[in-house]
């Protein structure tokens, strides 16, 4: 295979894992760690993850809890959970910072279909720039007489058929996600 072909299945592959995150991190009315887990807080003179600052875990279905592991950033962690803009209204017991979930309106959750269609769409955007980079650069190398015109239209289809099956799971992971955010 055509180490360019593999380049090009990685970059895919890499860009098909990040969606797998941002959708996981638009809520559906349960609560899930990976919920927050990306939260940026302030903290030591830096920016961290909010995992790499506590424990999350998700006790009842509709409730997160954070252990902070060190209480005098706890302040910090409640303002960066705040400013996230999840419609999450912290509280605080001491070391114990408890989320509860609302359940989604009609209304929000439509808003969160959009929001995944979004990602999703930008997605297929970045696997199709990926297919136009490729391609250039395998027309240069036709031009400099590295391989001919029979060449060039073989690693395209095979090409193609990568980001055709590309495309096939973006689309398979919204609908999943659609599902889920669909259910009462």
């Amino acid at each position: 295979m055509d180490p360019v072909l593999i380049e090009a299945h990685q970059r895919i592959q890499s860009a098909l894992e990040h969606l797998k995150v941002e959708l996981s991190s638009i809520r559906a009315g349960r609560a899930n760690p990976s919920l927050i887990e990306n939260v940026p807080v302030s903290a030591y003179g830096g920016t961290m993850k909010l995992l790499e600052v506590g424990t999350i875990s998700a006790p009842q279905p509709n409730l997160l809890t954070v252990q902070i592991w060190d209480v005098s950033i706890l302040q910090d962690v409640i303002k960066s959970i705040q400013e996230a803009n999840l419609g999450l209204n912290p509280s605080n017991d001491g070391t114990l910072i408890r989320l509860p979930i609302p359940q989604l309106t009609e209304e929000r959750r439509v808003e969160y279909i959009k929001l995944s269609h979004q990602k999703m769409e930008g997605v297929r955007i970045e696997v199709r720039q990926i297919r136009q980079d490729i391609r250039e650069g395998w027309g240069q190398e036709m031009e400099s007489n590295v391989f001919g015109e029979d060449e060039f239209d073989r690693r395209a289809k095979i090409l193609q058929e990568l980001i055709d099956r590309s495309i096939g799971i973006i689309d398979e992971l919204g609908k999943q996600k659609e599902a889920e955010l669909m259910q009462i």
